[in-house]
């Protein structure tokens, strides 16, 4: 059995990692706290500390408790601090955004601007002023890079976008025109599912969950997945493309070319497509109405909406059994009736001969989930000696 030492660099950093961690975790952590929480001597934790600190990373505070002796000097993640781009590219809008360590949301743009009917040169055009509209009122701090979040195939090492069905690009690279605007940044690329997976296992209830998956409905179908507490991404970053499984060999022809995927099926648009044979100009808003009001038509798109995405639910938890399903995406997020009914729909799922038990639940960061993932993931790769 062949076995490997850790060399002395690496575990500094596993180390540096480990009291970034606590820190994030317990926000107010003192460092006698970190010591035992650790296990690492005190000199230890008090050098990486100071890294952490002259980083930028954390910050001190003194604490409120107690009226006897020496008040105890408390810990906390520096949000404010450290800041970077986030980018959140989409169908017919486009979003720039400002976003810390914490995941706050400092300020955002939004344009209104199809991707189909704009080169990939034009769009990062129009994400450089963006993000200059949002630097300009952002003085003194230093941005970190810029993080963008898109759906398709993405190479991240390449920064290549192999396949974005929904804005119809093939082997364009996005990284390299983006790098040439923002030559004063460091820039990063995922897919906008594991953007969104990455943030709501770091930030919200299930960071403690060892596997999880997020499953997006809007424009596109998508998923991203966290196995044993990691962005899973299978071959050449392509796991989770879900949308584009075959339900039925027959059906509509989808985006991608093939025929019968399941966004043929859940998607805003593939609902509409339907619901305009019965409606004129019909809209999710009118489908919704006329399902609320029984009539035969929308009731029949609606329960098929639910019938498909807990097929698609079912394949997730027989095939991987995460602990969680997270339901997110701007048709869940924008019409909250409709994940309402969705909701209601799959809660025979979790019982039954055979259910294979899991929590079902909305995502936590609502819209901004991909925006957020964006900028953490950007965080994670800068300072990734430290987080």
């Amino acid at each position: 059995m062949n076995t490997k030492k850790l060399n002395g660099n690496h575990i500094k950093i596993e180390n540096r990692k480990l009291v970034f961690a606590q820190i994030f975790n317990q926000p107010g952590v003192s460092r006698p706290q970190i010591t035992s929480d650790t296990k690492l001597s005190a000199a230890s934790v008090g050098r990486i500390t100071d890294e952490l600190l002259s980083e930028g990373l954390i910050s001190e505070y003194d604490s409120d408790a107690g009226n006897v002796g020496r008040r105890p000097t408390l810990l906390r993640v520096s949000g404010e601090d450290v800041p970077a781009l986030a980018v959140e590219l989409d169908r017919n809008k486009q979003v720039c955004a400002i976003v810390d360590l914490t995941g706050k949301v400092h300020r955002r743009v939004e344009r209104d601007f199809h991707a189909r009917s704009h080169s990939p040169l034009e769009i990062c055009k129009l994400v450089r002023e963006m993000a200059d509209e949002l630097m300009s009122g952002f003085t003194g701090k230093r941005i970190a890079g810029l993080g963008v979040a898109l759906p398709g195939l993405i190479d991240m090492e390449s920064g290549m976008v192999l396949l974005c069905s929904q804005f119809r690009w093939h082997d364009v690279p996005l990284g390299a025109i983006l790098k040439d605007l923002f030559p004063e940044m460091k820039v990063t690329l995922d897919n906008e599912m594991n953007a969104r997976a990455f943030a709501e296992h770091l930030y919200c209830d299930m960071r403690h969950e060892q596997n999880v998956v997020v499953l997006g409905i809007g424009s596109g179908v998508g998923a991203g997945i966290i196995a044993n507490g990691h962005v899973y991404r299978g071959n050449r970053n392509m796991a989770g493309e879900v949308g584009h499984i075959t339900m039925d060999p027959n059906g509509k022809m989808c985006e991608c070319g093939s025929y019968g995927c399941l966004q043929t099926f859940l998607t805003d648009w593939a609902l509409i497509e339907d619901a305009r044979r019965f409606k004129q100009n019909a809209d999710m808003n009118d489908i919704i109405k006329a399902a609320d009001n029984d009539e035969p038509w929308a009731v029949s798109i609606l329960d098929r909406f639910v019938r498909y995405t807990r097929t698609a639910i079912s394949y997730f938890t027989s095939l991987l059994n995460p602990g969680v399903v997270v339901l997110c995406g701007p048709l869940l997020e924008d019409y909250p009736a409709l994940n309402k009914r969705l909701l209601r729909g799959c809660s025979s799922m979790m019982h039954g001969s055979f259910s294979i038990p899991f929590k079902l639940t909305t995502a936590g960061l609502g819209r901004d989930g991909a925006l957020i993932g964006a900028a953490a993931q950007l965080l994670h790769e800068v300072y990734g000696e430290f987080l």
